[in-house]
């Protein structure tokens, strides 16, 4: 046992140690690129937009740092390789602002407005506005093109001495430079970064980024909303099926199922043919991810319920299910000391509740021999101090993302692995696909249509989830859709470098195998649940031994007396 738990600490220590190294520049044995992202924005505080181009420039470094343009020092260009301007609002920038970044002598991409007031961008000479509904560009190998609804842009004029990346156009009339490139300089010709530009700079990122291939597809596919209540032999049979085809899978269980109606609680130890299902499923192929612990709040029916968001408010978790929700603004307070005295109340509020939450399903996840690899929040929906909490238990998160803490529908994902700077330390999983919708007979298709968008981008994901109670056929006709695609690497959890820590609890996995530290004694100590679910077991599986043991009694005291019967009758006869 000591040897075991030498050796996950040695784990853990090397975990610790690469998150802090980039997906694509570690891999490639190159130094990470330095990025310094200025924005230009209505209010001074990062917002969903600042964290979208966080998540995109997260696949190549974590070395971001985010200004404001009335804010920017010259001292925070020190060691930095690129900078980023993104000009998401038109507005004059400060003299002092412009005159610090024409002193940069790196890699310089402007964004959407403002660009003119940048002397080195004075080859980007803006027209007014236009629309596309096609996108063409090349990545050296392989030329590229992408249908889209109508999207605007700004619109520029094809400048001499430069080059066009990537082409937007709207039939044969109305064609328009999206993204070019003078030297060292690229300008993006939108203020917005939602799809599709997002999936076009996710792929041309790599050239200003100056990567080198080979680029892999990676995917996963998730099997979600498992609860105590969750059907084990559908659960056995998807898993065989996933087992026979090779591809390893994730798990998203939720440890409690709450009843609306009865408000009853049950838990997975009082299912031990669930527990022997996940247990099979962790044995042959499948990675566990904690989705929340109840998975509801207030009294909402597990698996519809927003556990880490209150959806009736549409803010995050600062009180109570019972309590009273006044929701204040800066307005309400004398003073700023007093408003953010506030804030920081709700803060903590939050994680405490949490801690609570995470610590318990951890705990209660392991006392049953299974191990969470990674986290997914219910209805992907969490704050930003969220994100920031869950970051002390796990090293992975998996899914889509919510970028703002005012309104929890501002949510997306990204094309590829990212590690953005607002995760504090955790890696990202994107969803990327969505999900097979059985009110939806052309869930698929469009599953299939979004997987050939994101094979698009080099290193792109093509990642998905499905619910096992539909059964096998609609799993089975997912699978034999995706098979006609080019390869994709699937993600088995237990191969990536993952830590996970809660009270009592240690858990890394590493190259396939999964070390678990667990301090029993500490865990009894918490609550009298898990050492009772062992009590139980023992006992159920003794019950069992002695029926077995009288059964076998009972079948020799038969067979003795009927051996005994037959040789009487034959003596008689004899």
């Amino acid at each position: 046992m000591q040897k075991r738990v030498c050796l996950l600490l040695m784990v853990i220590l090397t975990s610790y140690c690469l998150l802090n190294e980039s997906s694509v520049y570690a891999k490639k044995g190159v130094d990470k690129p330095s990025v310094l992202v200025v924005y230009s924005s209505s209010s001074e505080d990062i917002d969903e937009h600042q964290r979208m181009l966080d998540m995109l420039l997260g696949h190549f470094t974590d070395e971001i740092i985010f200004k404001h343009s009335h804010s920017l020092q010259e001292a925070d260009l020190v060691g930095v390789t690129h900078v980023f301007y993104f000009g998401q609002v038109r507005e004059r920038l400060p003299e002092y602002t412009t005159r610090v970044l024409q002193k940069f002598n790196g890699v310089f991409t402007v964004i959407g407005h403002n660009a003119a007031q940048f002397k080195r961008m004075s080859f980007v000479k803006q027209a007014g506005k236009g629309v596309y509904s096609k996108v063409t560009w090349s990545d050296g190998d392989e030329d590229k093109t992408l249908r889209v609804r109508r999207q605007s842009l700004l619109q520029v004029e094809e400048p001499e001495e430069t080059s066009v990346l990537v082409k937007a156009s709207h039939g044969e009339e109305h064609q328009y430079p999206l993204l070019i490139k003078k030297e060292q300089n690229y300008y993006l010709a939108v203020p917005s970064l939602e799809e599709p530009v997002s999936l076009i700079l996710a792929d041309t990122l790599h050239d200003i980024f100056q990567t080198n291939g080979p680029y892999e597809t990676t995917g996963y596919l998730r099997l979600e909303d498992v609860h105590p209540l969750a059907d084990p032999k559908k659960l056995r049979e998807i898993a065989d099926i996933l087992m026979e085809r090779n591809i390893p899978y994730m798990i998203a269980v939720i440890p409690v199922y709450t009843n609306e109606d009865t408000k009853e609680q049950h838990f997975l130890s009082d299912y031990p043919e669930v527990l022997e299902a996940l247990s099979y499923m962790q044995d042959n192929g499948g990675s566990i991810v904690m989705h929340g612990y109840t998975h509801q709040f207030r009294d909402d029916e597990t698996g519809e319920g927003f556990e880490f968001w209150d959806v009736e408010n549409n803010m995050p978790i600062y009180h109570g299910p019972t309590d009273e929700v006044v929701k204040k603004t800066k307005a309400d307070f004398p003073d700023a000391k007093a408003y953010n005295d506030y804030r920081e109340d709700q803060k903590a509020f939050e994680k405490d509740y949490i801690d609570e939450k995470l610590t318990r399903g951890i705990q209660e996840l392991a006392n049953y021999g299974l191990y969470p690899l990674a986290f997914e929040a219910p209805h992907y929906t969490m704050s930003q101090n969220g994100y920031a909490v869950t970051s002390d238990y796990f090293s992975t998160y998996v899914g889509q993302v919510q970028l703002s803490d005012e309104d929890w529908e501002t949510m997306s994902g990204v094309p590829y692995v990212t590690k953005p700077t607002f995760f504090k330390g955790m890696e990202l999983l994107p969803e990327t696909i969505g999900y097979v919708d059985p009110d939806d007979p052309n869930a698929i298709e469009k599953m299939i249509k979004r997987a050939k968008e994101h094979l698009l981008v080099r290193d792109g994901m093509v990642a998905g989830f499905y619910h096992p109670f539909l059964g096998t056929e609609k799993l089975m006709e997912l699978l034999d859709e995706l098979e006609k695609l080019p390869p994709i690497e699937w993600i088995d959890l237990k191969e990536r470098e993952n830590v996970i820590q809660a009270e009592n609890v240690e858990i890394a996995s590493e190259k396939g195998e999964v070390l678990a530290a667990i301090d029993k004694r500490g865990l009894v100590s918490t609550s009298w649940d898990f050492p009772l679910y062992h009590v139980k077991t023992f006992v159920t599986k003794s019950i069992w031994g002695i029926v077995g043991a009288g059964s076998l009694a009972i079948c020799l005291f038969l067979f003795y007396a009927l051996r005994t019967t037959l040789r009487y009758r034959r003596g008689r006869i004899g």
